[in-house]
């Protein structure tokens, strides 16, 4: 390492500016900027305006226009959720604000139907248990832990079963469909 004494005005100007200038920023916000991904727990917004404000300082010449596409795709390919990615992807947004108000509109849809689904399985397990417990009062013959179940005859067998079964080929009783007479490849 040079002797910070020995360097002239010039020399060392370029090499403070070479480590703390304008162009070493440029490109640490730049970095920042292309690395920028949705944080765990990040809303749609801050992602936003952070991407927004990183596209400021590492594009400042570029025209607003220019930067706001640059920005909006960024943005797209930031965001951690899937869907809305896919979605906002498969629309076109080109302008970030836009970007942000339709991601942010997805998002909440997705939660609404995802709690809408929620509360609804939650009712349909409540409509099973209280039919179980209505059914409680009937022979336990039907019943194997709280389930009902079809009582079969004790003296009907696999062959006796096969005979009433209907042949999905021709509608008739007695065969199945594999073994239909009526079927194109066992005429003979």
């Amino acid at each position: 390492m040079q002797n910070l004494e020995s360097l002239q005005f010039e020399e060392l100007k370029s090499k403070l500016e070479l480590r703390f200038g304008e162009t070493h920023s440029l490109q640490n916000y730049y970095s920042q900027f292309i690395n920028r991904k949705q944080r765990f727990g990040e809303n749609i917004a801050s992602l936003g305006s952070d991407i927004e404000r990183l596209s400021q300082l590492a594009y400042p010449e570029c025209p607003d226009t220019v930067r706001d596409k640059i920005a909006c795709a960024q943005f797209v390919s930031a965001l951690s959720d899937g869907f809305v990615k896919r979605t906002l992807q498969m629309e076109g947004k080109t302008s970030l604000r836009e970007a942000i108000e339709r991601g942010k509109a997805i998002k909440l849809i997705q939660e609404n139907y995802f709690q809408y689904k929620k509360k609804s399985n939650l009712n349909f397990g409540r409509k099973q248990e209280s039919q179980i417990e209505k059914n409680n009062g009937e022979s336990e013959g039907n019943k194997f832990n709280g389930k009902r179940f079809k009582k079969l005859p004790v003296n009907q067998n696999f062959e006796g079963r096969k005979n009433n079964k209907e042949c999905w080929e021709c509608g008739k009783e007695g065969h199945f469909r594999s073994e239909c007479p009526g079927k194109a490849g066992n005429k003979e």
